[in-house]
């Protein structure tokens, strides 16, 4: 009788640290769920993409009731936090954040340890066109303006830039307006913002988010590469009502490594739809200076294989200009 009982005890402490060990992030026992959640991003904290992130995990931590934790991995332009995210188990508990097409131009221009397809987009929360934008006291005041001087004076036009998409954004400006420009690399926003107020370029291409500080500085947008005008800069013509069919910007995407289970992306995207077309989301984006546009499993993945499109054939006949 002692034996059976002695057994009996041993099977129920087995089963039970089983299915305590289960539980643990992510484990066979209950429901999808049933761990803390990772969001990693691939930038420093305090960024645009970290802000991001954070307004996320407090939101769909709370609808899914469950602690998730921004994980920073800056390095190598995104490429290292995006390669972890790839990597990581498909499991649903790792979840990334990053200012997309940050990837897709890494995996075209770098040898990486990705590609756009080793990630599932469930979610994308904000846009941010790209513009051109011209420094105080400049005879650029229209895309007339620099259409004329570009034609008279080919590669004379400098156009400060920083980052891979700052200078797609030059190259396709430039083939859509049929002319020849100079870009100029920065390393960073801070330095582009001082050229272009310094008149040490002659236009700028960066984020509509640059629209305030260029203007406080007496400076002025030329345009956006956006499908409609913005909300926010409503006075600000898109490059399609200029007649030139260019669209190009950065979005902050929610991914999963591929391969998630049916079920989990299910559960994921059911949530990121709740929180999405909450206008509470939408005003903590718009506190953060951050243009909301929420896209749900479907829209994002037609905006961005669209994009992909838009992007690859710049990339690939100016490689050279990436080495």
């Amino acid at each position: 009788m002692k034996k059976k009982l002695v057994l009996l005890i041993a099977l129920t402490l087995t089963l039970s640290l089983f299915a305590m060990g289960c539980n643990d992030n992510g484990g066979e026992q209950g429901a999808f769920p049933n761990g803390n959640i990772q969001i990693i991003v691939p930038y420093s904290a305090g960024g645009g993409g970290d802000t991001v992130a954070r307004i996320l995990a407090d939101a769909l931590g709370d609808e899914l009731d469950v602690q998730i934790n921004v994980i920073n991995r800056e390095g190598a332009g995104g490429e290292l936090g995006i390669a972890e995210i790839a990597a990581s188990d498909a499991d649903g508990y790792t979840l990334g954040v990053f200012g997309y097409p940050d990837n897709f131009v890494l995996e075209h221009t770098r040898d990486t340890d990705f590609t756009f397809d080793d990630l599932e987009y469930l979610a994308a929360f904000d846009d941010m066109p790209m513009g051109i934008f011209a420094g105080p006291g400049s005879e650029f005041e229209t895309i007339e303006d620099i259409i004329a001087y570009g034609e008279a004076n080919p590669g004379g036009i400098t156009i400060g830039e920083s980052g891979a998409l700052g200078l797609l954004h030059v190259l396709a400006f430039s083939d859509h307006l049929g002319i020849e420009t100079s870009p100029v690399n920065f390393e960073g926003g801070g330095e582009l913002m001082n050229a272009i107020l310094g008149a040490h370029v002659d236009l700028a291409s960066t984020s509509s988010m640059s629209h305030d500080p260029i203007m406080d500085g007496g400076g002025h947008p030329i345009g956006f590469a956006a499908a409609e005008r913005m909300d926010m800069f409503p006075d600000v013509p898109t490059f399609k009502e200029l007649g030139f069919d260019l669209e190009m910007g950065v979005s902050r995407v929610l991914v999963v490594p591929a391969g998630v289970p049916d079920e989990v992306k299910t559960v994921l995207t059911e949530a990121l739809d709740a929180i999405g077309n909450d206008p509470e989301l939408k005003e903590r984006f718009e506190n953060a200076a951050l243009p909301y546009r929420y896209l749900d499993y479907d829209r994002v993945n037609e905006v961005l294989q669209r994009s992909n499109d838009t992007l690859l054939p710049v990339i690939e006949s100016n490689q050279q200009r990436f080495e």
